[in-house]
């Protein structure tokens, strides 16, 4: 068997790089659970951990791929040959084709108080939350469309919150930047209502802001925030409540 020459090396290699082994993924690799997962870890643990549990199937991947370059050229050395290219193989994890498989996030930007939160036989008072609220998202939101959703749900204790539908990298960077930023932008025609997760109810969700917002992250006390939520992560989420979150638009909210 004839040892490898620079010019062979060169050869492999350009055909390593041309054909390097990439993960196929599909809908029914990921389920719920998957979701959750990535949102617990953040997208690098993950495909970290990904690659873990498919580290035989890369190696069967990489064997393959080895004996083709083996064949091409049969004439060298074959231990030399898949010594030189496990150098160079480098498996393809598909980022692109995996976040093309996961669902949509549906989050909701909840809207904190030091009042709490509403109940079914409250009023529009300043000293309330519905009162509090409103007077840091009227804006964007008219008070008869604040209204109408209170008037139009059951509830056990409510927050306010606009609700979106979302990719889960973006989800993530909404994640990430909630902690440092300082502004929540909600574009003209973002669903709002009221939604309890501690007890399984909410309004309709039928009415949106007339405008676009910019609202203070933090208000006058710790307790005057907005935080974001995903759905899936809820005690009771907006799909136990209604059995779908297919009326839930795209939406385009980002934190500066």
């Amino acid at each position: 068997m004839k040892k490898l020459t620079k010019k062979v090396k060169k050869e492999i290699k350009e055909y390593i790089e041309n054909n390097q082994p990439k993960m196929d993924w599909n809908s029914a690799d990921f389920d719920k659970s998957t979701v959750e997962e990535i949102l617990e870890k953040g997208m690098n643990d993950f495909i970290d951990d990904l690659w873990e549990y498919n580290i035989e199937y890369s190696c069967d991947m990489e064997n393959y791929l080895i004996q083709e370059i083996q064949k091409e050229w049969e004439g060298y050395d074959q231990d030399e040959i898949a010594e030189f290219s496990l150098e160079h193989i480098s498996i393809d994890m598909n980022k692109k084709n995996l976040l093309s498989n996961l669902p949509d996030v549906v989050c909701l930007a909840k809207v904190y108080s030091n009042y709490d939160c509403a109940n079914s036989f409250d009023k529009l008072e300043p000293e309330s939350y519905l009162g509090e609220v409103y007077k840091r998202v009227k804006s964007g939101v008219k008070k008869d469309d604040y209204m109408w959703e209170f008037y139009n749900g059951a509830y056990g204790g409510s927050l306010f919150c606009f609700i979106f539908r979302t990719d889960i990298e973006n989800a993530l960077e909404l994640k990430e930047n909630i902690k440092t930023g300082n502004t929540i932008h909600i574009p003209k025609g973002t669903q709002f209502g009221f939604f309890s997760s501690f007890s399984g109810s909410g309004s309709v969700f039928e009415k949106r802001t007339y405008r676009d917002m910019v609202l203070p992250l933090h208000g006058e006390t710790e307790y005057d925030s907005i935080g974001i939520t995903p759905d899936i992560t809820q005690s009771y989420s907006m799909n136990d409540v209604y059995g779908s979150t297919g009326f839930v638009d795209d939406g385009n909210i980002s934190i500066k």
